[in-house]
């Protein structure tokens, strides 16, 4: 069987763009195909794959999971435009890879193991992200599947079109066991790792997040005729503003905020902008101090702080022992499906070091060396929770 880093080149050509980033959008063709492929690789182990109604993708080392409790390892197939080659479908394949390994060398295990592909995280075509672990967890809203991306094209019949085919080739799952324990295996997304040279990062918490859309208004005018005392400058406004943002939010300690986004409205050369919205991102491992911080801002969305498992995280400590990897604890100060998962059920992630700590690009990058350690410390974790 192809390692890790093999079948990761194989899968950066399924959205491969110019600018030699990936694009791979939930339900679009390049995300069908690589779900299509993901079962190939499934059967080829000797695993069973299901499909579920929102597209995620499971293979387990049982024909029927039934009432069973199972352990669940995985993370997602889809990327954000022009993205990296490995944020979330290097977790995918590497549990898919452990779990197929330890089948053929040990077995079924004591506690059946189900390895997954999340529909959806990134929220990358639909304004709405996690859908793929929400789904599981029975906590995807309604509302959802009316939305619509770009083209006009609906959530929920680009949902059915894609299930449809991906239901031509497995059978439908419907997850009613109790799921044991989760394990993500990500890269890390940041320089810590690689700056301090450590193998393995072991996931304690991830930060918070509380997103707004901020917006100021002005008058749209002339920018040669209206003096500058008569103007109603929407951008004025927005950049006095940012700057308050900027020195309030200096004082909160580990508070991590970003201003990544900014419209303006008619966006003219030689027009006084009448409107000037922009995005504030805020990330705190407290969720008592993000909330402080928010407290400045009109409140949009959240997403909550969550401590992972103690007892997961020193199964993964010892999974790394195994494999003479240096290791360290991080928080994690981006979103991930696990996060989603750790309200209900005991979680735990693994990181790898990033070069440079660049994501969401085409720079993005591991060592292949860190890539297969890393699946190999997920493999051990798996090893430990489902066959001792």
């Amino acid at each position: 069987m192809k390692n890790i880093v093999s079948l990761l080149n194989e899968f950066k050509k399924n959205g491969l763009t110019s600018f030699d980033g990936v694009t791979r959008c939930v339900y679009d063709e390049n995300w069908l195909a690589a779900q299509k492929k993901y079962m190939q690789i499934a059967s080829d182990y000797g695993l069973y794959t299901f499909v579920d109604d929102i597209g995620n993708v499971y293979a387990t080392t049982e024909t029927n999971l039934g009432q069973k409790a199972f352990i669940l390892s995985g993370s997602h197939m889809d990327t954000v435009i022009n993205g990296g080659p490995l944020d979330g479908v290097y977790g995918t394949l590497a549990s898919l890879i452990s779990i197929g390994t330890l089948m053929k060398k040990f077995g079924h295990p004591k506690i059946p193991l189900v390895a997954v592909s999340f529909s959806e995280e990134e929220g990358s075509r639909f304004n709405t992200s996690f859908t793929g672990s929400r789904y599981l967890m029975n906590k995807l809203e309604d509302t959802v599947y009316g939305l619509r991306d770009h083209e006009g094209l609906s959530f929920n019949h680009a949902r059915q079109n894609a299930v449809t085919q991906l239901k031509e080739l497995a059978s439908e799952l419907k997850v009613t066991g109790l799921i044991h324990a989760f394990i993500e295996l990500h890269i890390e997304q940041g320089p810590i790792l690689e700056k301090k040279r450590q193998d393995i990062g072991i996931v304690t918490d991830i930060v918070g997040q509380k997103k707004l859309l901020i917006k100021c208004y002005g008058v749209a005018n002339h920018a040669g005729t209206t003096p500058m005392n008569m103007r109603c400058d929407a951008m004025k406004k927005a950049v006095t503003l940012i700057n308050q943002l900027y020195a309030v939010l200096d004082e909160f300690v580990a508070l991590r905020y970003t201003i990544g986004q900014i419209r303006v409205q008619p966006n003219a050369a030689n027009v006084i902008p009448s409107e000037v919205d922009f995005s504030l991102d805020l990330r705190h491992k407290s969720q008592k101090r993000l909330d402080d911080a928010f407290t400045a801002v009109k409140e949009l969305t959240d997403v909550n702080a969550i401590k992972l498992s103690d007892q997961l995280a020193n199964n993964s400590a010892l999974a790394a022992q195994y494999h003479n990897s240096a290791y360290q604890s991080l928080i994690s100060g981006a979103g991930h499906d696990a996060q989603i998962i750790a309200k209900y059920v005991p979680t735990t992630m693994i990181f790898v070091p990033s070069i440079k700590g660049n994501s969401h690009s085409p720079s993005e990058n591991t060592k292949s060396e860190h890539l297969v350690n890393g699946q190999l410390v997920l493999q051990q974790a798996l090893y430990q929770l489902a066959y001792i």
